[in-house]
């Protein structure tokens, strides 16, 4: 449960060229970045503590130290995503704010509860085999009632035609963003082999089985889904 792809032995992509790999290959990644952070700003109380699922290389942990009043703790099972992580976050002097946590989530220490949590770009590593649901799960156990939720995943279903034209377009899209054809190879190889995309309604389905409500969908690129929800 909770196996993901290995980013030290084995990455999809060199882990120093994630940041921009990531932001080539998702539609959307800055801004929807930006407005997952307004949601926060807009959920959160002035001062809060927030869980970063799947914190990789720290985009979202020095994107979300925007309020100063909130402290961080970024949780990832890579050590080489998390040594990128800890280099940003001491050259932008947020020692202080942001902690990490190299493991999975359902190993944190069930407290302190956080007052909000993100999990973006994450559970479309794992398969739906019971493994998505426990890390929603893991996620909620460390969650305020009442608290909010930002996921962001690829959606869809594999082998169904509309998720083969989605394919076809986003190859389309990766070549107008500037990738090389050996990088868009790679990323379709990384889709087939250990992506486990699921349609919207199944990630809802989850969602409100690890005890979810109050889902508002803020984000959508492409094949990309994004959604507030609130720890019931």
């Amino acid at each position: 449960m909770e196996k993901t792809i290995d980013f030290d032995t084995n990455p999809p992509v060199a882990t120093t060229e994630y940041d921009d790999r990531a932001r080539r290959a998702i539609p959307g990644y800055e801004a929807m970045h930006t407005m997952a952070l307004s949601f926060l700003k807009f959920h959160l109380p002035e001062t809060a503590n927030l869980l970063i699922v799947g914190a990789g290389t720290g985009m979202e942990l020095v994107k979300f130290s925007n309020n100063p009043q909130w402290q961080l703790l970024g949780v990832d099972p890579s050590t080489n995503m998390l040594a990128i992580a800890q280099q940003k976050i001491t050259q932008n002097d947020l020692s202080n704010r942001i902690k990490l946590f190299q493991g999975y989530t359902h190993e944190l220490p069930e407290t302190p509860l956080y007052d909000g949590a993100t999990c973006i770009l994450v559970m479309h590593f794992l398969p739906d085999d019971g493994s998505k649901l426990a890390l929603l799960q893991s996620i909620a156990q460390r969650l305020k009632s009442s608290a909010p939720l930002i996921l962001v995943d690829i959606c869809g279903e594999k082998g169904s035609r509309e998720f083969e034209k989605t394919t076809a377009i986003i190859k389309l899209f990766w070549e107008e963003m500037g990738m090389q054809p050996e990088q868009i190879n790679e990323g379709m190889k990384t889709i087939d082999k250990g992506v486990y995309p699921i349609a919207e309604s199944r990630t809802i389905e989850l969602l409100q089985q690890a005890g979810f409500g109050d889902l508002v969908k803020f984000y959508t690129g492409l094949w990309g889904g994004g959604w507030v929800a609130a720890k019931n």
